[in-house]
Order: C-alpha cells, then sequence, then structure tokens
C-alpha cells in the first residue's frame, strides 16, 4: 500500500493545528477550531482552504476543442475566454468518471481541475480519447489550489490583489497578482457562498495562504478542512464522487441534465440519449427525517410504501438549518414512477424506521440580496 501524499502546504496545515485524514490518496487536514465552528465561518464571514490535492490538466492546440467536445457531456464550444464551466466525464454506459471544471484560458489553450482521487484514471482516458492530437499536460503535482469562500472572501482578496477581482464574473477566470503571488483566481467553489479558487505554483502557495489569513483574521475568516467542505457542499445540494456520483451513475440520475448537452457526439451520449427517452432507473433526492433529530447517513436504506426503495449517499446535521440533511437514490423500476416534493418516505437508521419527507435542494441557498461583493473588510 503506497503511503499517502502530502500538499505544499502540509507543514503549515501542523503549525495551524489541523486534524489530519487520508482523503483521494493526500494527507489533508479534516478541521483545526471545529468542523461547525469553521462551517459557520464560510457561512458569516470567510473561509481558507487548501485544495491542492485536486488534480490540473492542460490541453492545447487547434485540436484541444474537439477532445474536449468528444470527452464531456457539456460542450466546451459554448465557453468564451475568460470563462469556467462545470461538466462531466462519462464512459459509453452513460455512468459517471468523474466530474470536473473547465477553463478556458486562452483560444486554444483549457485547463481542467479534476477530483483528486480520479486524477490516474482520467488522466488515462482522456490521453487515449486525444490520440496525441491535443497538446496534453498534467501540472497537478507543480500546481496548489487555494479555495476562499464566503460572504467576506470577495473583499478580503480585493484588498490583496492588483486587479479588480471584485468585477470578475461568475464562473470567471483571470491571471493576476494575491498578495504579490502570480495566481489564476476563477470565481467558482463548491459551498454555496460567493469566492475564489486560486490557481498558483507550489512554491507561492504557503505565502498566499498565510496572507489570506492574515488579511482575513479581522473578519474573523478561518481555515477550513474537508469535514466543512463537506457539510457546505451537502447544504448547498452539490454531488460528490464516490457518494452521488460513480460508475454505475449516469449524471442525469444525478439531477444534472442542465450540464449534459446532447445532440452531439460525446462519449456515453446515445446511452444518456437512451435514458431521457426512456426514463431514469433511479433519481437524486434529498430528504429531511421528520423529527428533526435522526441523521440518515450514507449506505442506510430507503423505504417506500413498505419497500426497499433506495439508497442514501450522504448525511450530515447540517449547520445552518440546524437539522438533518440527506441526499439519497430513489428507484425507479419503470422509469416513471419519479419522487415527489413533499412525498413521505422512510429511512432505516439504527435498525428502525423512521418518517422522512423529500425535499427540494439545495437545502441552503443564501439570500441574493446578501451579495458577497458587498461585504466589506
Amino acid at each position: 500500500m503506497n503511503a499517502p501524499k502530502r500538499t505544499v502546504l502540509f507543514d503549515l496545515h501542523q503549525k495551524l493545528g489541523a486534524r489530519m485524514t487520508v482523503f483521494g490518496g493526500f494527507e489533508m487536514p479534516v478541521s483545526y477550531s471545529g468542523i461547525i465552528e469553521e462551517h459557520l465561518a464560510v457561512r458569516n464571514s470567510a473561509g481558507i482552504f487548501d485544495l491542492s490535492h485536486m488534480g490540473e490538466f492542460e490541453l492545447s492546440g487547434p485540436y484541444a476543442l474537439a477532445t474536449l467536445e468528444r470527452a464531456f457531456t457539456n460542450s466546451a464550444s459554448r465557453l468564451k475566454l475568460g470563462q469556467a464551466q462545470y461538466t462531466i466525464m462519462c464512459a459509453e454506459d452513460g455512468g459517471t468518471i468523474d466530474d470536473l471544471i473547465v477553463y478556458r484560458l486562452e483560444p486554444e489553450r483549457y485547463m481542467l481541475c479534476v477530483n483528486a482521487s480520479n486524477i490516474e484514471a482520467d488522466r488515462e482516458w482522456l490521453v487515449e480519447l486525444n490520440g496525441g492530437r491535443a497538446k496534453f499536460e498534467d501540472a497537478s503535482d507543480a500546481t496548489a489550489l487555494i479555495a476562499v469562500q464566503g460572504p467576506v472572501a470577495v473583499a478580503i482578496l480585493a484588498t490583496l490583489a492588483d486587479f479588480a477581482i471584485a468585477d470578475l464574473p461568475r464562473n470567471g477566470i483571470c491571471g493576476g497578482e494575491v498578495a504579490g503571488i502570480a495566481c489564476l483566481a476563477a470565481r467558482t467553489g463548491y459551498t454555496g457562498e460567493d469566492g475564489f479558487e486560486l490557481f498558483v505554483d507550489n512554491d507561492g502557495a504557503r505565502e498566499l495562504f498565510e496572507a489570506i489569513l492574515e488579511m482575513g483574521a479581522a473578519a474573523d475568516a478561518k481555515p477550513v478542512g474537508l469535514g466543512a467542505r463537506d457539510t457546505l457542499r451537502l447544504e448547498a445540494g452539490l454531488p460528490l464522487y464516490g457518494h452521488e456520483l460513480d460508475r454505475d451513475t449516469s449524471p442525469l440520475e444525478a439531477g444534472l441534465a442542465t450540464f449534459v448537452k446532447l445532440g452531439r457526439d460525446f462519449v456515453g451520449s446515445a446511452a444518456l440519449t437512451a435514458q431521457r427517452d426512456n426514463g431514469l432507473k433511479k433519481k437524486l433526492i434529498g430528504l429531511q427525517t421528520d423529527d428533526g433529530k435522526m441523521v440518515a447517513r450514507q449506505g442506510y436504506r430507503i423505504f417506500r410504501n413498505g419497500d426497499e426503495a433506495g439508497v442514501v449517499t450522504s448525511g450530515t446535521f447540517a449547520p445552518s438549518i440546524q437539522r438533518p440533511i440527506a441526499m439519497a437514490y430513489l428507484n425507479s423500476a419503470d422509469g416513471k414512477n419519479t419522487a415527489a416534493v413533499g412525498e413521505s418516505i422512510e429511512v432505516e437508521i439504527r435498525n428502525r424506521k423512521t418518517r422522512a419527507t423529500i425535499v427540494r435542494r439545495p437545502f441552503y441557498r443564501r439570500d441574493e440580496v446578501q451579495a458577497a461583493s458587498t461585504a466589506r473588510v
């Protein structure tokens, strides 16, 4: 068994008192001051995350777009310069290989940010699919990724950036210096809050992380580990590979049809078209236990009208709304008997069936009038 990798910020995490765990093949911080405290810091102020375990690929040249169009469910041809796009990579049967973000950096140059646990598999898949036509580079080991998320995130970075970072639109990306460190700043995130993800060479990562922490201290911004990152993304109703997405699950079943542009010839398009036309065999739902106390965890069975009908994929106590929440797959043998918001079901928790209700996702949504760009530090 191979020893876990460490990001370039590992020593800083130890200095900050982080509790560590292995995730995606990397030794990563679970929490520093506590998951709930860090979660609420992101909701009320800002959190700084080390995401350097994620993978970064680049495709460039005149054939780069053709490879992306063939590889992904979303259409990269829709991307303008300086834009980012969420997309999914499927197998021929429609199962999900990975979900990722594509960034268009130059007319014929694209960057991909992929899940840490899938770096090797994604690289092999893309290299084979590309067939040497576009230039392919794996920059994962040389690139660190620092995310700053929350209602004060943009204000913190605006004081450190040498460019108008607050003016960058959602899903935009541009280059510049933050705290004197050259980076690519993308207005993307995985928390349900506004903020940025900063791609930086390893050499500048620690200085950048510490500068953001120092600038955010007055606003009570905190370093945040993977524990709160998971509760934040779950409140926002966002899928996590290995939970809501895997090789046995299609993006349509995961409720991601918005990011599947059919009518194009990409890998898995025929299978996904058939799913759309014939009905889905399972559907991702949100649920809340009726007593507001019992937590439905991953792997717990779902019952509908007395019959076993699905399984929980993720569940937690949601600090922002002070109640348990979960996502689950509900089966539909004929592809037609789909779940409805407000429907009552049961979850088996500790060998007892507990009443639960299907609810809309996301579970948490910040009021749009509380725009992060209006915050000040």
